[in-house]
């Protein structure tokens, strides 16, 4: 045999092998970008293209309830009306048709609520401009999303379809949802937002039947004024602490109607990082969440769409160094941005939306104080906007680690296709093949490559798929640290 004979089995071997193992029954993963609130409607559509230029399948919109409503509640209107002369839905449908021009599955988020349909009022300290309602009232909230629902059902004006729809945003934290607890220190928020989806769902459902509704995302730190997400979550489908059924189903009974549940599992720290708080969830603690909606199946507490409800991610980020100089450095958070979505593959997560495309304008001030979590570096313009390092690691996310005899990889394909990957290894020289794999049906590739060079948790490995690289993934594990959500 020829000196290259052994290593041209091995290759052959590997390929073999990793063509067996992506195929079998590997989950899929498709990703989205949450952008942030307020910011104008881009009529250019370059935004939505470079959103779906990520890879991404979905973009998450927040739908102002209370800047589309009137700020009074008019004497005489009909608010299920999609064509109700008093509301403005001039931005909504500029984000709506610029997403779907681009090929992108729209998500729209029902959030700020007017002052009219609140039942109460957030104490002073706790506003947050269109965040922080009291006591939305189940049937206003119902009516503007039927309302909303109907515009887009894609038979109003002409219109798209928009088919995913969420109800509010984390209502586990005062700062989003009021009140947390009544008067005597009872938790109450969980029901409340129980009351709202019950009204709400159907509301989305009468725009099309096929639409989907998601339950708001839940934040990932319980904190003094608010739940821990893993304590709102079996309090809304009234569980006890070790995740059984209550004996009397009460509020629960016939399920609550959510047909996704929404994590933001923000990460103090590296995708394997555990909130050692208990009841909060960051990556390392997806585990918890996705036994705890597996028992509220299994106990019929969740009445949606299928069997077996699907857990979204529809924010996750780390801010970047620069421009935040308590963020990352990009080498760290180009790894990291690969490695969570890798974990929330294997955690089976069906959705992971990252926050968001575009770094926050810091407006004058510390780029510390603002969020530096985009994609891209912000510029004076969309188009004057340049790409981080960390996109390539979204758009082609690849993660290797050293083993005994090899390495194991995981990855996915840029464009979530099927197709042959070429895996190659560096270390000091130029690039060589190691292995071949296939990608399923959702992009998904990942194997063994048995070889004692990758086994030293040196050099580098990446994918090629269709001609092109991906960014190079080190076989040297990174010592975590602690690191701050926003910087």
């Amino acid at each position: 045999m020829s000196p290259r004979g052994p290593y041209l089995f091995a290759v052959l071997v590997v390929s073999i092998f990793a063509l067996f193992v992506s195929s079998a029954g590997a989950a899929s993963l498709q990703t989205g970008v949450a952008e942030f609130e307020g910011t104008p409607a881009d009529r250019s559509g370059l935004e939505a293209e470079r959103i779906a230029a990520s890879g991404s399948t979905y973009v998450l919109h927040w739908l102002r309830w209370d800047k589309v409503a009137p700020s009074a509640e008019p004497d005489a209107w009909n608010p299920t009306s999609p064509g109700d002369d008093h509301y403005d839905w001039n931005e909504v449908d500029q984000r709506v048709i610029s997403a779907r021009n681009a090929g992108l599955q729209p998500l729209l988020q029902i959030f700020g609520v007017p002052e009219w349909a609140q039942r109460c009022k957030a104490p002073p300290d706790l506003y947050v401009a269109g965040g922080a309602p009291c006591n939305p009232s189940p049937e206003d909230v119902a009516d503007f999303t039927r309302a909303a629902a109907k515009r887009f059902s894609g038979t109003f004006g002409g219109l798209p379809r928009v088919k995913y729809w969420q109800i509010l945003n984390e209502p586990n934290l005062s700062i989003f949802f009021n009140p947390q607890f009544n008067k005597a220190g009872k938790p109450v928020s969980p029901g409340l937002y129980r009351n709202i989806l019950k009204k709400a769902y159907p509301a989305v459902k009468a725009g099309n039947p096929g639409n989907v509704v998601i339950a708001a995302g839940l934040a990932p730190f319980g904190q003094e004024s608010g739940l821990t997400p893993l304590d709102f979550a079996r309090r809304l489908f009234c569980l006890d602490k070790r995740n059984r059924p209550l004996r009397r189903a009460g509020a629960c009974a016939g399920g609550v109607k959510l047909d996704a549940f929404d994590m933001h599992p923000y990460t103090e720290g590296s995708p394997d990082t555990k909130s050692q708080v208990p009841g909060n969830v960051s990556m390392g603690n997806l585990g918890e969440l996705k036994s705890l909606l597996a028992a509220a199946d299994r106990a019929k507490r969740i009445d949606g769409a299928g069997k077996r409800t699907p857990l979204w991610i529809t924010e996750m980020s780390w801010d970047s160094k620069p421009p935040d100089p308590g963020g990352l450095p990009m080498r760290i958070l180009t790894r990291w941005t690969a490695e969570a979505i890798n974990r929330a593959w294997r955690v089976g997560v069906s959705k992971f939306f990252w926050y968001s495309l575009r770094d926050q304008s810091c407006g004058g001030i510390p780029c510390k104080f603002t969020t530096q979590s985009g994609l891209y570096f912000r510029g004076d313009s969309i188009e004057a906007d340049r790409p981080k390092r960390s996109l390539e690691a979204f758009r082609f996310p690849v993660v290797a680690y050293s083993k005994r005899h090899g390495a194991n990889y995981w990855g996915r394909t840029p464009t979530s296709e099927r197709g042959l990957v070429i895996l190659q290894f560096r270390r000091g020289g130029g690039w060589r093949q190691v292995g071949r794999a296939r990608a399923n049906g959702d992009g998904i590739f990942r194997g063994f490559i048995r070889s004692k060079a990758l086994a030293r948790k040196r050099g580098q490995i990446r994918a090629v798929y269709a001609g092109e690289p991906s960014v190079p993934f080190s076989l040297k594990p990174v010592k975590n640290f602690y690191q701050r959500i926003f910087g």
